[in-house]
């Protein structure tokens, strides 16, 4: 019989570093780039405003399913950059192992799935890392939860879930981003 020291366990450390709209605006106008990602904005020496950090440690049935599926070579679509993106809803529910979705209500405009930036997902140590830029005019409303989307092998971003969420947590009270501002959602999983 397993005990609890023989339990694996999927945690995920959720970071996000957010730049103000004149922060956004000054580098957009100094790279001019239309969205700027946090390289961009550590270029030009602009440290975001406020950085927050939440832990959790729910991974989905259909999150560990896939992860399953995968190390047996049963099929799947792995996290990769073009497949897998960070959600974020203002969703008031508890996250449950059977999870399929964000709790924010499907189809509003209170819950987005951004894709992950070019470089992302990474892998060190044990760790996997994804990240996604919020641009000015996307998520902009009150976060109060994460989850991490595998989808098909091209998605793109928006308000629904794509195939699979891996992974969901609720309760996280990061405020509400606003119009103009970005934001940089990183999720850092590891098992253990």
């Amino acid at each position: 019989m397993p005990t609890a020291n023989d339990t694996v366990r999927a945690t995920t450390h959720w970071k996000v570093d957010r730049w103000d709209a004149d922060q956004t605006g000054w580098v957009q106008r100094r790279s001019g780039l239309l969205t700027p990602a946090p390289a961009d904005f550590a270029r030009a020496g602009v440290q975001p405003y406020l950085t927050t950090e939440v832990h959790g440690n729910l991974a989905t049935t259909a999150g560990l399913t896939r992860l399953t599926s995968l190390l047996t070579a049963g099929g799947g679509q792995a996290i990769v950059a073009t497949s897998s993106r960070i959600g974020v809803g203002n969703g008031a529910g508890t996250a449950a192992i059977g999870d399929t979705d964000l709790s924010a209500s499907a189809g509003s405009s209170n819950r987005w799935f951004q894709v992950l930036d070019a470089t992302y997902p990474q892998t060190s140590g044990g760790v996997l890392t994804l990240k996604a830029t919020f641009g000015a005019s996307d998520g902009n409303f009150a976060w109060a939860e994460f989850g991490i989307d595998i989808g098909t092998p091209t998605v793109t971003s928006g308000a629904t879930v794509n195939a699979v969420l891996f992974n969901h947590k609720t309760a996280i009270a990061q405020g509400t981003k606003a119009n103009g501002q970005t934001w940089a959602a990183t999720a850092s999983v590891s098992f253990g």
